[in-house]
C-alpha cells in the first residue's frame, strides 16, 4: 500500500524533535558514564581536536588542489615562477579573485578577509555562535586565494574553519553560551596547532587572541584540542617543522643591542602593516561603483602586476621564510621585499580575498631579521649568533606587534627551533615590538583594528559597552508620520497639530527618505512672514542632513548618531544604500535600554548569589518595586525577549533566567534581548509591585 503523503507530511516536523531527544539522551549518557560535565567537556574537546586536525590536512589539500590546477605544481617556489609566462602571473591571481569574489558576494560574506576578527566578534559578541556554512565556504575561498597566487595566509582560514565547526558541534549539543565560546577557542587552536605543528601557540593564540583572557576551566580543553590535533596532523604528515631554519644561538650579551633595535623596527613595520591593511579596506569599500564580486579580481590583477617585479609576493611567504633563513636575499632587496610583501597582503585582503595575516607576518618578520642580521654581522665579529637567528627572533617581533600576543610569538619561535638559549633575545624583541605597537595604535591589533572600524571595542575579549549588543532592529517604532516633498507648508502645519509626532519624514513616491522636519523647524514657518509661508513646501522646510540609521546597526553606533545631532529620534532605513524608511528609533528607548543594562551590570552578582531565596515568593527590594519569578505560558516560547516585550505586555523587566541544561543542571543566564524563551524557563521579574504581581498570578 502506499504511503499517506498527508501523514508523511505531518511526520517530518518530528524530526527536529528527536534529534533534540537523541541529542539529549546521548549528552546525559556519556556525562553520567564518564564522570559529569568537566570530563563530557574535555571529551568533546579532544572530538574538536579531531575535527580541527582533519580540517587543517582537508584545508591544505584544497590548496594544492588549486595549485595544481592554477599553476602545474604544488609548490610553486621562486625558480618556478621564474619559468611561468608573464600573462599567467598577471591573470590567475585575478581570476582566482573573480572566484572568491562570487562565493563572498553571493554565498557567504563571512568567507572574505581574516577570518580572525570574525570569530572574535563572534565570541565577544555573539555568545560563539557560527554559522556551519562558513565552515566549507572558507576552505574553499581561502584555498583558491591562496592557490592562484594571491598573498594571504593559512591561519586565519583554518582558525575560523576550526572554529566555526566547533560552534556548529557546540549548538548541535545545546552547549551554554559560556562553553560555546570556550569550544570557539577550542576549534581555533586545535586550526593553529595543526597548521605549525605547535600545540603551546595554539594553545596559547586561542586564549591570548581570540578568548582574550585566561580560565583555568577554558585553558584545559584547549590543551586537549589542541594535543589532539597536533597529534592528528602529525600522523599525517609526519613530526616535520613547519619551517626549516639552520642551526643557530644567541652567542653574546652584546647581541642584545642589535637585537634591541630590531624590537623597535618590528615595532614600527607591525604598525605599518596593520596600517596599510586598514588603508586597503578602506580603499575598496569606498569604491561604491565597484561590484564586491569584481572587487577580490581587481586586487589579484593588481598583485599580479607587482609580480611582475617582485614575484616573491605570491602565496602565503612560506618559502620566502625559508629562504630568508638560507641567507639567499642581498641586503636591499630584503627590505624591498618587506614592503613589497606587506602591499600584496593588504590588496588581496583588503579587495576581498580570503586567507590570514599571521603567515606573511612571520614572512616579513623573516625577512626584516635577515637585513637586520645581515648590517649587525660585520659589527659582531665572532659574537654573532648567525643570520637564521635574527630571521627567527624577526618573525617573532612581527607576530607579537601586529597581533599583540607576545606569548604566543616567543613559544612559537620556540616550538619551530626547540632552541632554548634564541628565546631571551625574542622574548626581548616581541615585548618591545608589542609596546610600541599598543601605545602607536591606541592597544589595537591587526585584528581588533578591524573590529573598532565597524564600532567595536573589546576588553578581555567582551564589549565593554553596554549598548553594542543591542541592535537598532529590536527596538525601532514602525508608526512614522511622512509627508511628500512637494506638499505646502500649510497642510504640514495642519498636520503637525492634530499629531503627537516630534518628527514628520518627508519621502519620495518609493519611500526612500529625503528629509526630517522637527517642530523647532515648524515654528520658523509660523512666524516667517504670511506671503513667504504660503509659498513653502515641505521640501523648502526640511532638514537634509539627518543621520539616519540601519536595523542591523548597535544602540552604541545610533546613541553617537544622537549625540551629533541633538534630536529626540532618528530615522531606521533598510541600508546605508538603500533610504526606504522602516521606522524610528527614539533617545528615550536607547536611554532605557541603558539604564537597564546598568542595573543589571551592578546587580547581577548579587542577584546571582541571592536568587535562589525567591523560591516562588516576591520580595520588596525598593518602596514600590519588587522582584518575582514567573514561568512564562507556552506563547511565549519560541520567541526573543525583544519579541515577547514584556516591559509592553506585563509592565516587568527580565533580570535573569533561571534554566536547566541537558544534564538536569540548574544555571542562571543574563539574558539579552535576543535570548529565546524556552519552555521550563523560570524569569525572574523586576518591576512595580502591582505589574509584578499580575505577572507572577498570570
Amino acid at each position: 500500500m502506499a504511503p499517506d503523503p498527508a501523514n508523511a507530511k505531518s511526520a517530518f516536523p518530528r524530526l527536529p524533535v528527536l534529534a533534540r531527544w537523541l541529542r539529549r539522551v546521548g549528552r546525559t549518557w556519556i556525562e553520567r558514564a564518564r564522570g559529569g560535565e568537566t570530563v563530557f567537556l574535555f571529551l568533546t574537546a579532544a572530538f574538536i581536536g579531531l575535527l580541527g586536525g582533519l580540517g587543517a590536512i582537508a584545508f591544505e589539500g584544497a590548496i594544492h588542489l588549486f595549485q595544481d590546477g592554477f599553476w602545474g605544481t604544488v609548490e610553486p617556489g621562486l625558480e618556478w615562477l621564474r619559468q611561468v609566462p608573464v600573462w599567467k602571473i598577471l591573470l590567475v591571481p585575478a581570476c582566482g579573485g573573480l572566484l572568491v569574489g562570487l562565493i563572498t558576494t553571493y554565498l557567504v560574506a563571512e568567507a572574505k578577509g581574516h577570518g580572525v576578527p570574525e570569530v572574535i566578534k563572534a565570541v565577544a559578541l555573539a555568545g560563539g555562535k557560527i554559522r556551519g556554512r562558513v565552515a566549507l565556504a572558507k576552505t574553499v575561498a581561502s584555498a583558491v586565494t591562496i592557490g592562484s597566487g594571491g598573498s594571504a595566509g593559512r591561519e586565519g582560514p583554518i582558525i575560523q574553519i576550526g572554529a566555526a565547526l566547533a560552534s556548529r558541534v557546540g549548538q548541535w549539543m545545546g552547549m551554554s553560551a559560556r562553553r560555546l565560546r570556550t569550544l570557539v577557542g577550542c576549534g581555533a587552536a586545535a586550526g593553529i596547532a595543526a597548521t605549525f605543528n605547535a600545540p603551546i601557540a595554539g594553545a596559547l593564540f586561542a586564549v591570548e587572541v581570540i578568548l582574550g583572557e585566561f580560565g583555568a576551566g577554558q585553558f584545559g580543553p584547549i590543551v586537549v584540542s589542541s594535543v589532539v590535533a597536533t597529534v592528528v596532523a602529525r600522523a599525517w604528515h609526519g613530526n616535520v617543522p613547519a619551517f626549516s631554519p639552520p642551526p643557530c644561538t644567541f652567542a653574546s650579551a652584546w647581541e642584545l643591542v642589535p637585537y634591541a633595535l630590531l624590537g623597535l623596527l618590528c615595532g614600527l613595520v607591525s604598525f605599518a602593516y596593520i596600517r596599510l591593511n586598514v588603508a586597503a579596506d578602506r580603499f575598496f569599500e569606498e569604491r561604491r561603483g565597484w561590484h564586491p564580486a569584481v572587487r577580490p579580481a581587481l586586487g589579484g590583477l593588481l598583485v599580479g602586476l607587482l609580480a611582475l617585479v617582485v614575484p616573491h609576493v605570491l602565496g602565503d611567504g612560506h618559502w620566502l621564510a625559508n629562504d630568508a633563513f638560507a641567507g639567499r636575499f642581498p641586503g636591499l632587496l630584503l627590505l624591498a621585499l618587506v614592503f613589497a610583501k606587506m602591499l600584496a597582503t593588504s590588496v588581496t585582503l583588503g579587495s576581498g580575498g580570503s586567507g590570514g595575516v599571521f603567515s606573511p607576518a612571520l614572512a616579513i618578520g623573516a625577512l626584516l631579521g635577515a637585513w637586520l642580521g645581515g648590517v649587525a654581522e660585520p659589527a659582531l665579529g665572532a659574537r654573532y649568533g648567525g643570520l637564521a637567528a635574527y630571521a627567527l627572533v624577526g618573525m617573532g617581533g612581527l607576530v607579537a606587534g601586529s597581533m599583540l600576543a607576545p606569548i604566543t610569538a616567543i613559544l612559537m619561535v620556540f616550538e619551530i627551533t626547540s632552541n632554548y638559549p634564541i628565546i631571551l633575545p625574542v622574548m626581548l624583541v616581541s615585548i618591545l615590538s608589542t609596546a610600541l605597537v599598543s601605545r602607536l595604535t591606541g592597544h589595537l591589533s591587526i585584528y581588533t583594528f578591524k573590529l573598532d572600524r565597524q564600532g567595536i571595542r573589546l576588553f578581555r575579549g567582551r564589549s565593554p559597552d553596554l549598548l553594542q549588543e543591542h541592535r537598532v532592529a529590536d527596538h525601532l517604532r514602525p508608526h512614522v508620520e511622512t509627508i511628500r516633498p512637494a506638499e505646502p507648508a500649510s497642510v504640514l502645519m495642519d498636520r503637525m497639530l492634530a499629531s503627537a509626532a516630534a518628527q514628520f519624514y518627508v519621502v519620495d513616491d518609493q519611500a526612500a527618505l529625503l528629509g526630517a522636519i522637527t517642530l523647532g523647524d515648524a515654528r520658523r514657518v509660523l512666524l516667517s512672514p504670511p506671503p513667504l509661508a504660503r509659498i513653502l513646501m515641505a521640501e523648502d522646510v526640511m532638514r537634509r542632513d539627518v543621520p539616519a540609521v540601519a536595523p542591523g546597526e548597535s544602540l552604541s553606533s545610533a546613541l553617537a548618531k544622537f549625540a551629533r545631532a541633538r534630536l529626540q529620534e532618528l530615522p531606521v532605513v533598510q541600508a546605508d544604500d538603500d533610504r526606504r524608511l522602516l521606522g524610528t528609533l527614539a533617545y528615550a528607548d536607547v536611554l532605557a535600554v541603558y539604564q537597564d543594562e546598568v542595573f543589571k551590570a551592578d546587580s547581577a552578582p548579587a542577584l546571582s548569589r541571592g536568587v535562589s531565596a525567591l523560591a516562588g515568593n516576591r520580595i520588596e527590594i525598593a518602596p514600590g518595586f519588587e522582584l518575582a519569578e514567573w514561568e512564562p505560558s507556552a506563547r511565549f516560547h519560541g520567541r526573543t525577549l525583544a519579541d515577547a516585550r514584556l516591559p509592553d505586555v506585563l509592565g516587568v523587566h527580565v533580570l535573569l533566567i533561571k534554566r536547566r541544561d541537558a544534564t538536569g543542571q540548574l544555571a542562571t543566564l543574563l539574558p539579552d534581548a535576543q535570548t529565546v524563551l524556552t519552555a521550563g524557563d523560570v524569569l525572574v521579574l523586576l518591576g512595580p509591585a502591582a505589574a509584578v504581581a499580575r505577572a507572577a498570578g498570570s
